[in-house]
């Protein structure tokens, strides 16, 4: 059996962490009084869950409190977290539905939509603390310009309509089309959605990390992938879709 040549102090972080977050399958470090370790953990629990609860308030309100508990536990426990900042625990919320949740043993209870719902109150948070960018190009001319999506913006697709789920609407099964969003943050600091299409979907992907082709040729080249037999009203459509989100400052100029 190899030598493990981790310091000793080490060593104790690990032992001492283990039992923090699984005290039901951990050892117990020796020399520390069960009291403080008590408080150490019911202190750290408890900041977690409430950032969680925070993070994710309508996940939250679909389940009692023991089941919101157990999951926080779950995470708490299971997940290996790899950033030390609080502001980052929603984010590694996400990692642990996609990787580590299908483990646990009341996963099999999990709505159907729990990860995409998670996902999306998520990208509410992100797009909410998103730096905005100093970018303050004027857009004179958008067909003819260089355009991509705003810092406080990103469109998503979901195949359940996460935005509509409730207590009062938990679907069972996805709808027969997936629902496209397009989150964004207004000039007033808001963050809200617009529920989009296929094609508007599209078309704010194409943008996304744009720094090279201008808005009529993304246009003409979506018209393409469309087999649409008239390009002309594509751009056109298109033009009409970008005039709206320019206005409400998901759309930039990057030239």
């Amino acid at each position: 059996m190899p030598q493990d040549n981790t310091p000793s102090f080490i060593q104790t972080q690990h032992e001492f962490t283990r039992y923090i977050r699984d005290p039901k399958n951990a050892n117990k470090p020796a020399d520390i009084e069960e009291r403080r370790l008590n408080i150490y953990r019911d202190l750290l629990f408890t900041n977690i869950s409430n950032v969680l609860s925070d993070g994710f308030p309508v996940l939250r309100k679909l389940h009692s409190e023991q089941q919101w508990a157990n999951i926080c536990q779950d995470f708490y426990h299971r997940h290996p977290s790899k950033s030390p900042y609080f502001a980052d625990i929603s984010q590694e919320f996400i990692q642990y539905l996609q990787n580590e949740r299908a483990n646990s043993a009341t996963s099999n209870t999990d709505f159907p939509f729990l990860l995409e719902l998670a996902h999306y109150e998520w990208i509410e948070l992100v797009i909410s603390i998103a730096e905005e960018t100093t970018n303050n190009l004027a857009i004179t001319d958008p067909i003819n310009q260089t355009l991509t999506i705003a810092p406080t913006a990103l469109a998503v697709a979901y195949t359940y309509p996460v935005h509509k789920i409730s207590p009062d609407f938990l679907p069972s099964a996805p709808p027969e089309h997936p629902t496209y969003l397009t989150v964004y943050r207004d000039t007033e600091n808001k963050t809200g959605f617009l529920e989009t299409n296929a094609m508007t979907h599209a078309l704010l992907t194409a943008l996304t990390n744009n720094t090279h082709t201008v808005t009529n040729d993304i246009l003409f080249q979506l018209a393409q992938h469309l087999q649409h037999p008239k390009p002309e009203i594509v751009i056109e459509g298109g033009l009409s879709i970008l005039n709206d989100f320019i206005q409400r400052g998901i759309v930039i100029s990057t030239d």
